[in-house]
C-alpha cells in the first residue's frame, strides 16, 4: 500500500517480515528454492495437500503452529521445523498428535480459531503463498520506488523463519524507517510481545 498508493498511508509497520523489491529479472520460486526455510512456501503451492494435513486436526494444528520460543513452551521431541517439509511428507510429520497447550493460545482464542477454520479451511490463507509469482510481478512493476512515508521495522531475535538479517539494507528503500528488536522473541511477536 505504501509503495503504491503512499497518498493512502500516513505510516506503515511491519513485524518480522522485511520489505525488499522485487527483481523483474528474478524468478521468485527460485529464490524461495534457495532459502531452506521457506520449504514450506513450496510444500504449500500443490491445492488440497497442506489443507488436508492441516484441516485433519484444527486443534493439533494451531497448538503446534502458535507457540512462543520459551523453554516451557517447546513441544515434546522435535519441535516445528519449516526446512525440508516437502521431504518430510507434511508440516506436522513427527510432531505430537495431542500437544501440550500454547501459552500464547489461551482456550477461548484457540476455539475461535477452530471454529473459524472448520468453515472456511485453509484454502484461502494457502492461496497467498499459491500466488507469490503474480505478486512478486506486480510489486516488481514499482522497481526503484521508495518507501517515503514514515515506517518500523520490529525484528524477533528468536524466529526461525524470518530473521532479523534478513531486513538488512531496508533503509535503502525506506528512508524513514526506524527500527525496533525483540531479542527473546519467536515469530509471532504480536502475540508473545
Amino acid at each position: 500500500m505504501a509503495l503504491f498508493y503512499p497518498e493512502r498511508v500516513r505510516a506503515v509497520a511491519s513485524l518480522n517480515t522485511p520489505f525488499k523489491p522485487a527483481d523483474p529479472k528474478a524468478d521468485v520460486m527460485e529464490i524461495i528454492r534457495s532459502i531452506p526455510v521457506f520449504d514450506y512456501q513450496l510444500y504449500f503451492q500443490e491445492p488440497g495437500v497442506a489443507e488436508a494435513e492441516l484441516e485433519k486436526n484444527l486443534r493439533r494444528t494451531f497448538t503446534v503452529m502458535i507457540r512462543t520460543t520459551k523453554k516451557e513452551d517447546h513441544l515434546p521431541g522435535v519441535s516445528l521445523n519449516v526446512s525440508n517439509v516437502r521431504e518430510r511428507g507434511g508440516l506436522l510429520v513427527g510432531l505430537p498428535e495431542d500437544p501440550p497447550p500454547s501459552s500464547i493460545l489461551p482456550e477461548p482464542v484457540l476455539q475461535h480459531y477452530i471454529q473459524q477454520y472448520q468453515k472456511s479451511g485453509f484454502r484461502g490463507p494457502l492461496n497467498w503463498y499459491r500466488n507469490m509469482q503474480a505478486n512478486w510481478s506486480w510489486n516488481a512493476s514499482a522497481r526503484g520506488r521508495k518507501i517515503k512515508v514514515p515506517a518500523l521495522m520490529v525484528t524477533a531475535g528468536k524466529d526461525k523463519v524470518l530473521h532479523p538479517n534478513m531486513s538488512k539494507h531496508m533503509e535503502e528503500w525506506i528512508p524513514q524507517l526506524t527500527r525496533g528488536h525483540i531479542e527473546e522473541c519467536g515469530h509471532f511477536t504480536q502475540m508473545e510481545r
